[in-house]
């Protein structure tokens, strides 16, 4: 029997709170705040793609406060309440980014809003779901010209690819630090490959793929060989892709 949607967000809140994360996702929770906190200056412009409740978008507001940031999330009622709260700190779009304009079918996953996404996935058994219209549209469609772009956050449940295809512009014109995430079943769902990603970073960008832990501790980028074992296994799913013209924990 799953448990009602405020007792579980009531749980996460005291987890957060808790001095040593409990969870993988807690983990890496904690390691995008200092990533977040460190990175950004007062004025950096942000885009939170997957924004979900907000609780990301918050540190990017936190840590750069003088700056008016992006935020997407298709799901309406969580649309409506982040328009609500970050009417005058960030843009918010009821569009679930990817490689093109176009109406498409999402799965709502209700008893689990993270867990949504423009594709169906295997669920635990207890999860609700159904489906809704939402609009999609690409990220260099709707980022200003004159933003300079300094973090992206991408969390789409395996949609991820498309979303980084619909970017090109705005990641070669302003080389933001990319926080995403990536793995098998993401990639088997929406038809791209650890070589397709590793290649896309390195080749069209000149950037590097590390994990969370390892840029904060200043050490030496993924490997090909080292992404595609944390990319089948997923002992490791998200992942930062930084320029190599930023310095190391910048």
């Amino acid at each position: 029997m799953p448990l009602p949607t405020f007792i579980k967000q009531l749980a996460k809140k005291v987890q957060a709170n808790l001095p040593i994360a409990i969870g993988k996702n807690e983990v890496y929770d904690r390691y995008t705040h200092e990533i977040i906190t460190k990175y950004c200056q007062q004025d950096s412009i942000c885009i939170d793609i997957g924004a979900n409740h907000g609780k990301i978008l918050d540190w990017m507001i936190q840590s750069a406060p003088n700056a008016t940031h992006y935020a997407f999330e298709p799901i309406p009622f969580l649309y409506q309440t982040l328009t609500i709260r970050y009417a005058d700190k960030a843009m918010i779009f009821p569009i679930a980014l990817s490689n093109g304009k176009s109406i498409c079918s999402f799965n709502l996953v209700t008893t689990n809003t993270a867990l949504s996404g423009l594709k169906k996935r295997t669920y635990a058994k207890f999860h609700k779901e159904q489906t809704i219209e939402v609009s999609t549209d690409t990220l260099d469609n709707i980022v200003r010209k004159d933003d300079i772009i300094r973090l992206i956050k991408i969390d789409v449940e395996g949609g991820e690819w498309n979303v980084l295809n619909g970017a090109i512009k705005t990641i070669h014109r302003c080389k933001p630090l990319i926080l995403f995430e990536c793995g098998k079943i993401g990639g088997e769902l929406y038809g791209f490959t650890a070589y397709e990603i590793y290649q896309y970073f390195t080749q069209n960008f000149d950037y590097q793929i590390h994990t969370l832990k390892g840029w904060l501790k200043m050490e030496t980028h993924l490997s090909f060989s080292e992404f595609v074992k944390y990319f089948d296994n997923g002992s490791e799913f998200f992942f930062l892709a930084v320029s190599k013209n930023v310095p190391k924990n910048s």
